[in-house]
């Protein structure tokens, strides 16, 4: 089958074009089989490589009409022709692998847990015999060796029940924005391109409405635990309308979905894309900016990134509310992040000169967009104008090759230099350092 311009709609019209054909001798169409599967595994709050390998594990039984059947019980082999299918569709091979080794699993668990073989349908009863029957002891000890083995099996547990006449699942558009997430390439040329010119990117839509409602309300549970030593950390700032909640930090631990989202494969794809080299999470932070909340100061992040003797980072901005001229959104000094260090006060913001000389441009997004930018790259925010919250997540990354992974180690310090205000000593001056570098956090 040819492909279109954007692979993506083409996956999606063909999954579209199965919501009346029969899934081999089940109760359901081929397109409510996969929604349910894909459902089953969101529900599970599994990566989003596997949620795909859900949605598209049939894709073989109907990518190429020429493909050899099994009989009438669909295509022979359809699992590695869907999986070729894939990456012809420039799916990251993450997804590819998953639905090359469903069937694999089928056969796995007939081998090795004789109960599993009674449980079958009659059609996947009869399928297993074009597919090789159970497998052999060698056979077995060696899948149980593959990386992605339980994953797989997740796979098959969610395919085998996924065949429940009348379910309600998300619609095929709600993967829409995800399969645009997990392509082998994220970026295109004229988007790398514009990243090492100006320092920054801007990427609408990264998130749909339905995932950003999602997780908006992990956001809203966030903001309500109570400031609790020793776990996620509570910064305020001075507003005029009195002590107001400005940030939160170290909370992956005690929000799965967000914990997903920061190390997930199809972010870590993107970050490693940008920095042409393999990325690891630094840190997390959540900006409320809530109404009436303070600016940033000018500043470059990269000063206040060197406590592990690291060298560049670049960091995620996700708009969970629409960041507007008015409510404070981010604004950049395009290019000038090629210039390296720019001239600093002694609390690491920019000097007047140096701000005077910049151009500042503002950057307005939507939720769900994303923005993208260098630790060199000049930065601030004004003051909440709106009566409503201006909160972004701030995910930062390192290059793998520059200390591996010291998210754990980089919060420690920072609890010691600069805790959150449930934590601090009485008396105790905790201004300065590099911690808290052009925010308006109270000191």
């Amino acid at each position: 089958m040819a492909l279109l311009v954007n692979p993506q709609d083409q996956l999606l019209a063909l999954l579209q074009q199965q919501e009346t054909v029969g899934y081999i001798g089940e109760p359901v169409s081929q397109l409510a089989h996969a929604l349910q599967c894909a459902a089953f595994a969101a529900r599970e709050s599994a990566d989003e490589s596997l949620i795909l390998a859900a949605l598209l594990h049939d894709v073989g039984h109907f990518c190429d009409p020429r493909a050899p059947q099994m009989a009438d019980l669909g295509v022979r082999q359809h699992e590695t022709v869907g999986a070729d299918y894939l990456l012809a569709c420039g799916l990251d091979e993450a997804v590819a692998t998953l639905v090359a080794n469903h069937v694999n699993a089928k056969r796995y668990l007939v081998a090795a847990r004789p109960a599993y073989a009674a449980k079958l349908s009659a059609a996947s009863t009869q399928t297993l015999t074009f597919q090789g029957g159970p497998m052999s002891p060698a056979e077995v000890a060696a899948f149980e060796q593959h990386p992605n083995f339980d994953a797989i099996l997740k796979l098959r547990a969610w395919d085998e029940a996924a065949k429940q006449p009348a379910l309600k699942t998300p619609p095929l558009a709600h993967y829409a924005a995800m399969l645009a997430r997990n392509q082998t390439r994220r970026l295109n040329k004229t988007q790398l391109a514009f990243f090492a010119a100006n320092g920054y990117l801007h990427i609408r839509d990264w998130f749909n409405a339905d995932e950003i409602k999602a997780l908006t309300a992990d956001i809203d549970v966030l903001e309500a635990l109570p400031d609790t030593a020793g776990k996620w950390m509570k910064y305020y700032e001075q507003t005029a309308r009195g002590r107001t909640l400005c940030r939160i930090e170290n909370f992956l631990a005690y929000q799965p979905r967000l914990e997903r989202l920061a190390r997930g494969h199809s972010t870590l794809g993107l970050l490693s894309e940008l920095m042409a080299e393999p990325a690891v999470l630094f840190k997390e932070k959540l900006n409320l900016k809530l109404a009436g909340g303070n600016g940033f100061a000018a500043h470059q992040d990269a000063p206040a990134f060197t406590t592990f003797n690291q060298h560049y980072h670049i960091t995620l901005m996700l708009s969970i509310d629409a960041t507007t001229k008015a409510n404070g959104c981010l604004e950049v000094a395009a290019g000038q992040h090629q210039r390296g260090l720019l001239g600093m006060k002694p609390d690491l913001t920019l000097s007047q000169a140096a701000i005077d000389a910049l151009h500042w441009q503002p950057l307005e997004t939507a939720p769900g967009d994303l923005l993208l930018f260098d630790s060199y790259l000049p930065h601030r925010s004004a003051m909440n104008l709106t009566q409503r919250a201006r909160r972004a997540l701030y995910i930062t990354y390192n290059r793998a090759a520059e200390g591996g992974d010291v998210r754990d180690a980089y919060f420690a310090a920072k609890r010691a230099s600069f805790p959150p205000e449930i934590e601090r000593e009485p008396g105790r001056d905790y201004s300065g350092g590099v911690f808290n570098v052009g925010n308006p956090v109270n000191k």
